[in-house]
Order: structure tokens, then C-alpha cells, then sequence
């Protein structure tokens, strides 16, 4: 049995908690939210949708998570 960080979804049709395992993480058995996992940019989030989609058990509705990236430039200092 391997170790997992947990992530916790909500359904977007009904809010009901969907806990989705990733091994991108520490997998160190932590539980995070997602808005958690994307206030942190936690490594986990790379492999969400490791078993997706998901189903909810309450709405009969199947999901996945959509991962956006943005792209911020920087200033890099004492290049020569």
C-alpha cells in the first residue's frame, strides 16, 4: 500500500466533497482543499485527476479538474 496526498473537491453541480488522492505531492498523507492546494501552488495539484473523472455519489455527476496556467514575466538581476 503507497502513500497519497489528498485533495478535497467540491462537485461543481451540487458542492458535495470529492477526496481525490495524487502522488505528485510529499505524498506525506496530507489533506488540502483545493483552493488550498492552488493558494500553495502544492505540487499535488499535477496529478489531481490522477482517477478522473470523478463521480458524485449525491448528484450523478461526473467532473474533472481544470488546471490554468499563467504566465508572469519576471526581472532577473546582475545578468551579464
Amino acid at each position: 500500500m503507497g502513500v497519497y496526498d489528498t485533495i478535497s473537491i467540491p462537485c461543481p453541480k451540487c458542492g458535495e466533497w470529492y477526496y481525490a488522492q495524487s502522488k505528485s505531492g510529499e505524498c506525506s498523507l496530507k489533506n488540502m482543499s483545493l483552493d488550498e492546494a492552488v493558494k500553495n501552488n502544492d505540487p499535488a495539484l499535477y496529478n489531481v485527476n490522477r482517477h478522473a473523472p470523478f463521480f458524485c455519489d449525491s448528484c450523478h455527476t461526473y467532473f474533472n479538474v481544470a488546471l490554468k496556467m499563467t504566465a508572469v514575466p519576471i526581472i532577473l538581476d546582475n545578468i551579464k
